[in-house]
């Protein structure tokens, strides 16, 4: 679908200065076989999923998911630094409005102004009895429903908390996107108000898709790409029309390309690619094989050709092995980029992110959960992958399809689970990333039994 304006995902501008970085205390060790360094950004060893941003002056953000203590809500924290990661500033709250509700893992936007736009989807209701200051399974493919915020950072402050929908506790997933002068719009998928007046709020009803033009005062410019299905008699449940896992961009024509997965009449699971023009499937899980694939959900990226590329884990109980899988729509193409055929070894969960020029990062963590959890990086540039082990045993072993290479990050590690990883590139083109995970480290007797959040450099 082609929309009354034009869209162009842009090169990220430049933000105000800011002012100065107060350094944290927690630096863990060099790694010892790179001399890389890393350092712990969050405060609680509580954090979960996170955002990585750098701006054209190489001042890095990042916001993330993180619980004060056990029984507080998962809040939305943001973090800077303005000399190449070395020190940041303290984090501070952006989700906490007082209502006790947590919040989803978090998106991290720049508009053509410089403007730096922090969304996410709270919890719960306003004024609720029963908060809920924490959900399990929600994930970025939006899986519980919630209600869509967002805050914006200009000249070194955060703006008051903006409320996309009217609607509360009615959103799913949603992705952002810039178009040609840079302005920032929002796609996102919820339920029909009737819907939540009769409490219809599974994720297989949201079928009413959205979009929003985000401003530093404001929402404008609301409109619909599909209206919701009404149900077949009054207060009774809609068709299973609904989408999860939304994610997309817009193309230099003005197109939203986006892919999502819905359910079919077979009751199967498929995903679905959109590219400006039309639907096509590109997927289908298993009668009852999708798994949780809203914790890890297919994304859409593209190439320096501006050829799409779906990125997703497809069901292993189809396959001999555990894989993940870069499918390109337009000549139906599959490359396998992980192969997991060790015994007892699976893939616990990748994130994909896009950079300029064409490029594409690909962190996924992989291992046998009852000892450690690997992380290995697959970065795209001219029309190669490189994928290199990030974590100390990582690149020792040989059950991902390909050779990686032999540089290893966190090498003083002796024993960890890697959760999530973010990728940015500077405008030199150096890669930094900020990775979850639980550790203890072997040396410094500094050691975490709870997930921390990590910065260190993939490339110097």
């Amino acid at each position: 679908m082609k929309f009354g304006f034009t869209f162009l995902m842009t090169i990220l501008l430049v933000v105000n200065t800011f002012a100065q970085v107060k350094t944290t205390k927690k630096a863990a060790p060099k790694a010892k076989e790179t001399s890389q360094e890393s350092i712990t950004i969050s405060q609680f060893e509580r954090a979960g999923e996170s955002d990585f941003l750098i701006d054209q002056n190489n001042h890095y953000h990042v916001v993330f998911q993180e619980s004060p203590a056990i029984g507080k809500p998962v809040f939305i924290y943001y973090t800077m630094s303005t000399n190449n990661g070395v020190s940041w500033s303290k984090p501070i709250t952006l989700s906490n409005d007082g209502t006790g509700n947590g919040a989803s893992p978090p998106s991290l936007i720049q508009d053509g102004n410089g403007a730096i736009y922090a969304i996410w989807k709270r919890y719960g209701n306003k004024g609720s009895k029963y908060p809920a200051p924490d959900v399990s399974l929600d994930g970025r493919g939006g899986y519980v429903n919630g209600t869509l915020f967002y805050k914006v950072l200009q000249g070194g402050s955060w703006s008051q908390q903006f409320q996309i929908s009217d609607e509360e506790g009615s959103q799913f997933s949603w992705f952002p996107f810039l178009n040609q002068q840079g302005q920032l719009y929002i796609c996102w998928n919820e339920v029909s108000p009737a819907s939540v007046t009769n409490n219809w709020l599974m994720w297989y009803y949201a079928d009413w898709i959205r979009f929003a033009k985000l401003e530093t005062n404001g929402v404008s410019a609301k409109a619909e790409i599909s209206a919701p299905s009404a149900p077949s008699y009054k207060g009774g449940a809609p068709p299973h029309n609904g989408v999860i896992n939304l994610h997309g961009y817009a193309d230099k024509d003005g197109n939203v390309h986006y892919i999502y997965n819905r359910k079919a009449e077979d009751k199967t699971q498929k995903i679905y690619y959109y590219d400006g023009k039309k639907h096509e499937e590109v997927y289908t899980y298993p009668l009852y094989g999708e798994g949780n694939n809203f914790m890890n959900p297919p994304r859409l990226l593209h190439d320096e050709k501006g050829l799409d590329h779906v990125i997703f884990q497809p069901s292993s109980s189809t396959l001999e092995s555990e894989q993940l899988w870069d499918f390109t729509p337009i000549n139906k193409q599959k490359s396998v980029l992980a192969d997991i055929q060790a015994k007892g070894i699976k893939i616990a969960g990748f994130q994909a992110n896009q950079a300029e020029g064409g490029k594409m990062n690909i962190a996924i963590q992989a291992g046998d959960f009852s000892n450690s959890t690997e992380a290995y990086g697959f970065f795209y540039a001219n029309g190669k992958w490189d994928k290199r082990g990030l974590t100390k045993n990582a690149a020792k072993e040989n059950f991902v399809y390909a050779q990686l290479t032999p540089l290893t990050y966190l090498a003083t590690i002796t024993k960890y689970n890697a959760k999530h990883g973010a990728v940015a590139i500077t405008k030199e083109g150096k890669k930094k990333m900020v990775m979850t995970l639980n550790a203890r480290w072997s040396s410094g007797g500094y050691s975490v039994s709870n997930p921390s959040l990590i910065f260190m450099h993939l490339d110097r």
